[in-house]
């Protein structure tokens, strides 16, 4: 995945305050949250796969470690929905750069591929938005927003995410 800085950039390309990209980062990759947005991972209880009752981190391991945090929640369909639920019912502001960093994450997991020229960005985001967007009622227009923002910027991401290509290296 790409490190905060290059997420807080594109972020930043899309009007997303820094507050918001820093917050977003350490919900995402689990590197510590703020208390409402741990509290969310750690007390809130949901049904899930037939558990009752159970947390996100429960279910997903008992414990936050360095070495494994929850670094795939975002590829993970169900987090996603609860994430965005709660998002809408508590944080709308978060939403659009929720939806941003998942995005990017995508793109970057397709690297190599861009650098061979299998893919492009463009193909990216269109398989993102095709395959791996979460939709629930109300997030939608956040989700037009953020495909719009990066099928306008395809460019500007895959140079901040791939700057050793401007030299055509």
């Amino acid at each position: 995945m790409p490190g905060f800085i290059i997420h807080d950039k594109i972020a930043g390309l899309a009007g997303i305050p820094e507050h918001i990209s820093n917050v977003i980062n350490s919900f995402i990759d689990d590197v510590d949250p703020p208390p409402e947005f741990e509290e969310h991972n750690s007390e809130r209880k949901i049904f899930v796969c037939g558990h009752l009752n159970v947390s996100i981190r429960n279910f997903l391991g008992s414990e936050r470690s360095v070495k494994e945090p929850m670094r795939e929640r975002g590829k993970m369909e169900w987090v996603q929905k609860e994430d965005l639920k709660w998002m809408l019912a508590t944080k709308k502001e978060y939403i659009k750069c929720y939806y941003l960093h998942l995005a990017v994450d995508n793109i970057y997991d397709s690297r190599e591929r861009i650098k061979k020229k299998r893919v492009t960005v463009d193909d990216c985001i269109n398989r993102w938005e095709k395959e791996h967007t979460v939709k629930i009622p109300g997030t939608e227009p956040y989700l037009k927003d953020v495909l719009g923002f990066l099928k306008n910027n395809t460019e500007n991401i895959k140079q901040i995410l791939f700057p050793e290509e401007k030299d055509g290296k």
